[in-house]
C-alpha cells in the first residue's frame, strides 16, 4: 500500500490593538521569515484587513508534511514570537489547520444545515407578522422578510445546528 504525504497549511487571524496594525504585520513577516528557516517550510503569507478602525492580520503558513508543521509549531523560536505578538494584540488568535485532500461535507448535509437554521425563524415571522406582511406588495415584504431571515440564519441558526450536529453524518 502506498501512502501519499500532503502538504499542511496553518493559519491564524490576529486583531491588532489600536495604532499597532503596523508592527503586528511587521511581526508576522518576522513570524514567516523564522518559520522558513525551519524543515518542511513550503510558503508563508500575510495578509491585513482593515474594518473601520480595526486592523486584522493573517498569517499561513504551509509544511510539506504534518510533522513539519507540528515540528515548527512545538519549536521555542515560535513559542518566543507568539509572546511577543500577544503584546500587540487584541483578543485570542482564531486559527485553522487546512489539509489539502480532506473533503468538504456533501451538499445534502449543508443544505439540511442550511433549512435547519433557517426554518424556525421563518416561521416564527411568518406566525407574528404574516398579516401584516400579507398586505405589502411581493417585493417589499420579499426584501424585508429576507433582511431579517438571512442575518438570523447565518449569525444565529447555522452555528447552533453545525454545533448541534458536530462532525456527525459527513
Amino acid at each position: 500500500m502506498t501512502t501519499t504525504t500532503l502538504p499542511v497549511t496553518v493559519a491564524a487571524t490576529r486583531r491588532a490593538q489600536p495604532a499597532r496594525a503596523d508592527e503586528l504585520q511587521a511581526w508576522a513577516a518576522t513570524l514567516c521569515q523564522t518559520a522558513a528557516r525551519f524543515p518542511g517550510h513550503l510558503r508563508s503569507d500575510v495578509r491585513r484587513r482593515r474594518t473601520g478602525d480595526t486592523a486584522h492580520v493573517t498569517v499561513s503558513l504551509t509544511f510539506a508534511t504534518a510533522t513539519a508543521a507540528s515540528a515548527w509549531e512545538a519549536s521555542p523560536e515560535r513559542a518566543d514570537l507568539l509572546a511577543r505578538g500577544e503584546l500587540l494584540t487584541d483578543g485570542a488568535p482564531v486559527t485553522a489547520a487546512l489539509i489539502p485532500g480532506t473533503p468538504p461535507p456533501p451538499r445534502w448535509r449543508t443544505s439540511l444545515i442550511v433549512w435547519a437554521g433557517l426554518f424556525p425563524f421563518a416561521l416564527v415571522l411568518n406566525a407574528a407578522a404574516g398579516p401584516a406582511l400579507a398586505a405589502m406588495p411581493l417585493l417589499p415584504r420579499t426584501l424585508l422578510t429576507t433582511a431579517l431571515l438571512v442575518p438570523l440564519a447565518v449569525y444565529v441558526g447555522i452555528p447552533l445546528v453545525s454545533r448541534l450536529l458536530g462532525s456527525r453524518a459527513r
